[in-house]
Protein backbone atom coordinates (compact mmCIF):
# COMPACT_ATOMS: atom_id res chain seq x y z
CA UNK A 1 0.00 0.00 0.00
CA UNK A 2 1.30 3.47 -0.86
CA UNK A 3 2.33 5.73 1.99
CA UNK A 4 1.11 8.92 0.30
CA UNK A 5 -2.40 7.61 -0.36
CA UNK A 6 -5.13 9.70 1.24
CA UNK A 7 -8.50 8.28 2.12
CA UNK A 8 -11.51 10.54 2.15
CA UNK A 9 -14.03 9.36 4.67
CA UNK A 10 -17.63 10.51 4.34
CA UNK A 11 -19.74 9.92 7.41
CA UNK A 12 -23.22 11.02 8.31
CA UNK A 13 -25.70 13.27 6.62
CA UNK A 14 -23.31 16.25 6.62
CA UNK A 15 -20.73 14.20 4.74
CA UNK A 16 -23.26 13.12 2.12
CA UNK A 17 -24.51 16.68 1.67
CA UNK A 18 -20.94 17.91 1.31
CA UNK A 19 -20.12 15.18 -1.24
CA UNK A 20 -23.25 16.05 -3.23
CA UNK A 21 -22.29 19.73 -3.11
CA UNK A 22 -18.79 18.98 -4.41
CA UNK A 23 -20.15 16.81 -7.26
CA UNK A 24 -22.69 19.48 -8.24
CA UNK A 25 -20.00 22.17 -8.22
CA UNK A 26 -17.73 20.05 -10.41
CA UNK A 27 -20.54 19.37 -12.87
CA UNK A 28 -21.48 23.05 -12.98
CA UNK A 29 -17.87 24.15 -13.40
CA UNK A 30 -16.83 21.69 -16.08
CA UNK A 31 -20.09 21.05 -17.96
CA UNK A 32 -22.87 23.57 -17.36
CA UNK A 33 -20.86 26.82 -17.30
CA UNK A 34 -18.90 26.08 -20.50
CA UNK A 35 -22.20 24.92 -22.03
CA UNK A 36 -23.81 28.25 -21.19
CA UNK A 37 -20.81 30.09 -22.65
CA UNK A 38 -21.00 27.97 -25.84
CA UNK A 39 -24.75 28.64 -26.07
CA UNK A 40 -24.29 32.40 -25.67
CA UNK A 41 -21.48 32.53 -28.23
CA UNK A 42 -23.53 30.48 -30.71
CA UNK A 43 -26.61 32.66 -30.21
CA UNK A 44 -24.56 35.85 -30.65
CA UNK A 45 -23.07 34.47 -33.85
CA UNK A 46 -26.48 33.36 -35.08
CA UNK A 47 -27.87 36.84 -34.39
CA UNK A 48 -25.54 38.36 -36.96
CA UNK A 49 -26.00 35.45 -39.38
CA UNK A 50 -29.70 35.00 -40.06
CA UNK A 51 -29.48 31.45 -41.39
CA UNK A 52 -28.24 29.87 -38.08
CA UNK A 53 -30.91 28.83 -35.56
CA UNK A 54 -30.86 29.79 -31.86
CA UNK A 55 -29.97 26.97 -29.41
CA UNK A 56 -31.05 26.25 -25.83
CA UNK A 57 -28.95 25.29 -22.79
CA UNK A 58 -29.03 21.54 -23.48
CA UNK A 59 -27.83 22.06 -27.03
CA UNK A 60 -25.14 24.42 -25.67
CA UNK A 61 -23.92 21.68 -23.31
CA UNK A 62 -23.93 19.20 -26.21
CA UNK A 63 -21.95 21.71 -28.30
CA UNK A 64 -19.43 22.05 -25.45
CA UNK A 65 -19.07 18.25 -25.21
CA UNK A 66 -18.47 18.04 -28.96
CA UNK A 67 -15.85 20.80 -28.78
CA UNK A 68 -14.12 19.18 -25.77
CA UNK A 69 -14.05 15.76 -27.45
CA UNK A 70 -12.69 17.28 -30.67
CA UNK A 71 -9.90 18.99 -28.74
CA UNK A 72 -9.11 15.78 -26.84
CA UNK A 73 -9.07 13.60 -29.96
CA UNK A 74 -7.05 16.04 -32.08
CA UNK A 75 -4.54 16.60 -29.24
CA UNK A 76 -2.78 13.34 -30.09
CA UNK A 77 0.13 12.74 -27.74
CA UNK A 78 -0.30 16.05 -25.91
CA UNK A 79 -1.74 15.53 -22.46
CA UNK A 80 -3.08 18.22 -20.19
CA UNK A 81 -2.85 16.14 -17.01
CA UNK A 82 -0.16 13.54 -16.41
CA UNK A 83 -0.57 11.20 -13.46
CA UNK A 84 2.66 9.47 -12.58
CA UNK A 85 4.68 8.73 -9.50
CA UNK A 86 7.71 10.98 -9.02
CA UNK A 87 11.11 9.36 -9.28
CA UNK A 88 12.99 8.60 -6.07
CA UNK A 89 15.94 10.82 -5.22
CA UNK A 90 19.39 9.35 -4.75
CA UNK A 91 21.37 9.84 -1.52
CA UNK A 92 23.57 12.55 -3.02
CA UNK A 93 20.54 14.45 -4.38
CA UNK A 94 18.88 14.30 -0.95
CA UNK A 95 22.09 15.58 0.69
CA UNK A 96 22.35 18.44 -1.82
CA UNK A 97 18.70 19.31 -1.30
CA UNK A 98 19.08 19.36 2.49
CA UNK A 99 22.20 21.54 2.17
CA UNK A 100 20.26 24.03 0.03
CA UNK A 101 17.43 24.07 2.56
CA UNK A 102 19.87 24.75 5.41
CA UNK A 103 21.58 27.59 3.54
CA UNK A 104 18.22 29.15 2.70
CA UNK A 105 17.16 28.94 6.35
CA UNK A 106 20.43 30.57 7.45
CA UNK A 107 20.00 33.28 4.83
CA UNK A 108 16.48 33.99 6.13
CA UNK A 109 17.82 34.29 9.68
CA UNK A 110 20.58 36.66 8.58
CA UNK A 111 18.10 38.78 6.60
CA UNK A 112 15.80 38.96 9.62
CA UNK A 113 18.69 40.06 11.84
CA UNK A 114 19.73 42.73 9.32
CA UNK A 115 16.19 44.07 9.12
CA UNK A 116 15.92 44.16 12.91
CA UNK A 117 19.27 45.96 13.21
CA UNK A 118 18.04 48.68 10.82
CA UNK A 119 14.94 49.13 12.97
CA UNK A 120 17.10 49.33 16.11
CA UNK A 121 19.33 51.98 14.56
CA UNK A 122 16.29 54.10 13.74
CA UNK A 123 14.97 53.65 17.28
CA UNK A 124 18.36 54.66 18.72
CA UNK A 125 18.31 57.84 16.62
CA UNK A 126 14.80 58.69 17.79
CA UNK A 127 15.68 58.01 21.44
CA UNK A 128 18.86 60.12 21.20
CA UNK A 129 16.89 63.01 19.72
CA UNK A 130 14.31 62.71 22.51
CA UNK A 131 17.06 62.69 25.15
CA UNK A 132 18.68 65.79 23.62
CA UNK A 133 15.34 67.55 23.57
CA UNK A 134 14.62 66.65 27.21
CA UNK A 135 18.11 67.80 28.25
CA UNK A 136 17.65 71.12 26.47
CA UNK A 137 14.27 71.57 28.18
CA UNK A 138 15.88 70.86 31.57
CA UNK A 139 18.62 73.46 30.87
CA UNK A 140 15.97 76.02 29.96
CA UNK A 141 14.17 75.31 33.25
CA UNK A 142 17.44 75.80 35.21
CA UNK A 143 18.09 79.12 33.50
CA UNK A 144 14.63 80.35 34.43
CA UNK A 145 15.23 79.52 38.09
Amino acid sequence: MRKNARIIQISGLKGLIFAAFVVICLIMGFVAFPGIVAMCLWNMASGSLSFLPQINIFQGILLWVIIALAIYVSGGSKTFVALKQPAQLSESEVRDLMLKIKTQAQARQINAMILKSDELKELDKVENNELKNSVSVDENDKEKL
